[in-house]
């Protein structure tokens, strides 16, 4: 692995997340029209992300929500 290609692997997640400056956003869309492998990781760890965010804002229906609550009030 290369340092541009580890740059990728330890910068990624605040890559997706829009957490990185300017010139280190650049840096990684620089190497990724270069380089095959980083491109294809990053686009299954992008749709992966991008499916979980979904998952998250599902909310639970109000009948679990009560359950919940009627056991912790229990404890």
């Amino acid at each position: 692995m290369g340092p541009e290609c580890q740059f990728v692997f330890e910068h990624y997640n605040d890559y997706i997340s829009g957490e990185l400056d300017e010139h280190q956003s650049m840096r990684i869309e620089r190497h990724l029209e270069q380089c095959s492998k980083c491109e294809l990781f990053l686009g299954k760890y992008s749709a992966l992300h991008i499916k979980t965010v979904k998952l998250l804002r599902v909310s639970a229906p109000s009948s679990l929500k009560s359950s919940i609550s009627e056991l912790m009030a229990e404890i």
